[in-house]
């Protein structure tokens, strides 16, 4: 038998006092505005489980970095045909770098203020075009020969020819995007008395060639350079800063893509009948019963009606049958803020569960996507191919990496469809031992019928609930521990998780237990599971 004990989860703090670029599900770069939590995914493998971007500030130098006809930008070789294509935004700002028909060297640069012996890391999208090869450069001024330069094939996505540093230890490593585009970043180091550097973007040639003779028409794609660390950040004149993220301390919901449609409750409003507000500190709904409802306290049963948990949080209340419904997808992210190796998701319809966990100091630690979709469990060539796909209602998982400070992402996914969770229980896993042979597993349905006078039948589809009796063989060295823990979970709703199956994976409080000693060294316990509404 094991448990979760699961973690009361409330509001928790998030801010960021500007906005931030991250990839959604398609790919596309967008923009979340300030102190919301940024959800990417992998733009290389949108089937990769999403995450939760956390980063510490950082500070693009490069300036006007979409608008490479700017006078920032010195050319050499080439013209800037601005916003010519789609940039990886969807905006069209991507600028084309064309050849002219001298035989030079075809680029445009910048030079950059910088500090002496610091690491830089600069970026820049790129997109094939007549040209497939291009390359970023740095020299650094004023000392002489101090440089980085890498060249990149945009059609395969590899560096080749002269990736070089001479005086400079560099790294440098490309992200593939939709539609074509590359990002590719250069991280290197830059001695003591370099006071600049000039970052600069060349196209290449037939057979890489840095100098060679322009065809006048000839070009590639380039958007959104940036001379800093980690997520995009747009410039225009000046430098700009991404604030760090920052979590706040107690353990709750720390984002979801579930809107509160109901109003929050305002004492200086006035509610017609039936009206609906949203209280922030019990995440209820509540039901005006009155018309001209002004001043009166939620806690007034003449004037209000509870009616539960608001969508968003009605997958995180104590009841298996009340569900959070979301168009597509429903995506969270919670913080335990203690080790929380167990989760349980119940009463659940969807395709398929993404899951991964975040440190705040070691990032991406985890991610995996599990399918709800299951075998039908026959031989029949018919039934594999015409009957209806079953779908498990239920994922539990006892093997998340122990992290007390992390960040943990669920999304349930329907594409197509709207997929609805019951139950979602995060926290500390104990066992208690095997269960034995002999377990039950059974449903309480409060549905009511009512009989009419002619002998027809009214049904009224109520909650349903699971019980579990479950026989656990426990260690007699453990039994003062198992009987201590039982008592102080008494009454509060538990993950009890008796085998395999998801019949016997039930969320609920036991109704009672009994040690039988029969033996020196083992013992076995019999429980009374009552699962939650």
């Amino acid at each position: 038998m094991i448990i979760v004990d699961p973690i009361t989860l409330g509001d928790t703090s998030f801010t960021r006092p500007s906005p931030k670029h991250i990839y959604d599900r398609f790919g596309a770069l967008v923009q979340v505005p300030p102190n919301t939590l940024g959800v990417t995914y992998d733009p290389a493998d949108l089937s990769k489980a999403p995450w939760a971007l956390l980063e510490a500030t950082a500070t693009n130098i490069a300036l006007q970095s979409e608008t490479f006809d700017d006078v920032r930008w010195g050319k050499n070789g080439v013209t800037v045909s601005p916003n010519t294509i789609a940039a990886p935004n969807g905006a069209l700002t991507a600028d084309k770098l064309v050849e002219n028909l001298s035989s030079s060297g075809h680029y445009v640069d910048q030079t950059i203020t910088i500090n002496g012996n610091a690491q830089y890391t600069r970026s820049i999208f790129v997109k094939a075009g007549e040209r497939g090869q291009v390359r970023l450069e740095m020299y650094s001024v004023p000392t002489v020969g101090v440089r980085a330069n890498i060249s990149f094939d945009i059609a395969s996505g590899t560096f080749f020819g002269e990736v070089s540093a001479t005086g400079v230890v560099q790294t440098y490593s490309a992200l593939r995007l939709p539609n074509g585009w590359w990002r590719i970043f250069q991280t290197f180091n830059l001695g003591t008395a370099d006071t600049s550097c000039f970052f600069r973007i060349c196209l290449l040639g037939p057979g890489g060639a840095s100098v060679y003779q322009g065809d006048g028409t000839s070009g590639a794609y380039v958007w959104g350079a940036m001379m800093g660390e980690g997520s995009y950040i747009a410039t225009t004149s000046a430098a700009a800063t991404r604030a760090a993220d920052v979590v706040g301390s107690a353990a709750g919901l720390l984002y979801s893509n579930v809107p509160i449609t109901e109003p929050d409750y305002s004492a200086a409003a006035t509610y017609a009948k039936d009206a609906l507000v949203h209280d922030p500190a019990t995440h209820n709904v509540f039901k005006s019963l009155i018309d001209a409802n002004k001043g009166k306290p939620l806690t007034d049963p003449a004037a209000w009606n509870p009616r539960g948990a608001t969508n968003r949080w009605a997958m995180l209340d104590q009841y298996n049958n009340t569900q959070t419904a979301n168009p597509e997808e429903i995506l969270i992210v919670l913080t335990p803020q203690a080790i929380s190796e167990g989760l349980y998701i119940g009463n659940c319809d969807a395709d398929e569960i993404e899951l991964s966990v975040v440190d705040q100091s070691e990032g991406l630690v985890a991610s995996e996507i599990t399918s709800l979709v299951t075998a039908s469990g026959t031989s029949s060539y018919f039934d594999w191919c015409f009957r209806p796909a079953d779908r498990s209602d239920y994922f539990v998982t006892t093997s998340m990496p122990p992290y007390a400070n992390a960040l943990v992402l669920i999304a349930i996914r329907k594409p197509g469809g709207i997929p609805k969770c019951g139950m979602l229980a995060i926290g500390a896993v104990d066992e208690f031992g095997p269960s034995l042979y002999g377990l039950s597993a059974e449903g309480k349905d409060y549905s009511s019928v009512t009989f009419n006078f002619d002998g027809t039948t009214n049904t009224e589809l109520r909650p349903f609930a699971k019980r579990m009796s479950v026989d656990v063989q426990v260690d007699n060295s453990e039994i003062d521990y198992i009987q201590r823990k039982l008592f102080q979970i008494r009454q509060r709703p538990i993950v009890w998780i008796g085998g395999p199956y998801g019949a016997t994976a039930v969320f609920g409080r036991y109704g009672s237990f009994k040690i039988v000693i029969p033996g020196l060294k083992k013992s076995d316990m019999a429980l009374q599971i009552e699962g939650s509404v």
